[in-house]
């Protein structure tokens, strides 16, 4: 009798990848009710999203970039949202208004969970925490506490009575320059209804999931869905409205990504650009920090390393440095 590993017989799955996934907003339901803002930023959108598949062209000597476009759509920490249907027609309506096409729309919910996955808390197993150099084993382990830092937070006063009081001492930043930037991420918070993902630990596995390096014992996380094959099923629905309806009526019902093109480029690329409003420097600092310290299978690291490599491309060892943004001020 031969015993092996069942590791050693699961095999990474491979797919196609673009070379870029821009990503040109980030809907809450508060914008609904700015229309013309909603427009302007879809024009300012697409006005990057030009120049930079410009760019990324020269950069591959001409060659005609693979850069498909998503949305994002905030149904996780968000109240009252309208329906699929409505709110996808105001959204793709303002884009082509802008001269600008959505391949992918994303809900944010689906990083937390994807069906029976626990995609949120898969990610979260795989963060490596290394302990800096003085650290005394006081602070709790990231999968105890929900907290994760980039550096040596300042000591807790031991607070003796009579004794002589400590010194302050600031906090320290790992890998830091000149000086400390440090940051001390929430991951989530436990309450009675159950675990609830900080908005910078969703926006991770967002992150994760666009460069494709995600899996669940070697097969593919997060394959978009298209639009064709979402149709309303007679569960629950207006039969009258089921007919002219392309999307289901909850967004409980609907794809965790949905296509919305069906000739878009692959939804995963090798590199990703963020086009958001700077209310969200904040927090994409701290999925930087998170992502940095999250170890994904080598294989599948491995695997589009090589892929990049066949097309004459060399990515970053790095994941945080195969993300980039644009943040938007006021328009």
């Amino acid at each position: 009798m031969t015993y092996e590993e069942t590791s050693a017989q699961q095999r990474t799955e491979r797919f196609g990848m673009s070379h870029l996934s821009i990503e040109v907003g980030h809907l809450y339901a508060d914008d609904l009710a700015r229309p013309d803002t909603l427009k302007a930023e879809m024009a300012s959108a697409a006005a990057w999203v030009h120049g930079t598949t410009e760019a990324l062209s020269k950069r591959l000597g001409g060659r005609r970039p693979r850069v498909s476009t998503c949305y994002l759509v905030d149904d996780y920490s968000q109240q009252g949202m309208p329906p699929p249907e409505e709110l996808i027609s105001v959204i793709t309506e303002a884009a082509a208004d802008a001269g600008l096409r959505i391949d992918y729309l994303a809900r944010e919910s689906a990083c937390a969970a994807m069906g029976p996955l626990p995609l949120a808390g898969l990610v979260a197993d795989r963060i490596v925490f290394e302990p800096p150099p003085g650290a005394n084993g006081s602070r709790p382990t990231v999968a105890r506490s929900g907290w994760l830092c980039n550096g040596v937070p300042s000591p807790k006063p031991k607070g003796i009575a009579m004794g002589v009081p400590d010194q302050w001492r600031p906090p320290s930043q790992n890998a830091k320059r000149d000086h400390s930037v440090f940051l001390d991420v929430e991951l989530w918070s436990d309450t009675e209804q159950g675990r609830r993902w900080s908005c910078p630990m969703l926006a991770a596995v967002w992150q994760l999931l666009r460069l494709g390096v995600l899996r669940d014992q070697g097969k593919r996380i997060g394959v978009p869905e298209a639009v064709a094959a979402v149709v309303p099923d007679e569960h629950g629905h207006d039969p009258d409205s089921a007919a002219r309806a392309r999307f289901p009526e909850t967004w409980e019902a609907m794809p965790p990504i949905l296509q919305l093109e069906p000739k878009a480029y692959p939804f995963p690329a090798y590199r990703t650009v963020s086009i958001l409003s700077v209310n969200y420097l904040e927090v994409e600092h701290a999925v930087r920090v998170i992502c940095g310290s999250v170890r994904p299978e080598a294989s599948a690291i491995e695997i589009i390393r090589k892929s990049a490599e066949r097309e004459g491309l060399v990515l970053p060892d790095e994941l945080v440095d195969r993300f980039s943004y644009i943040f938007q001020g006021p328009l």
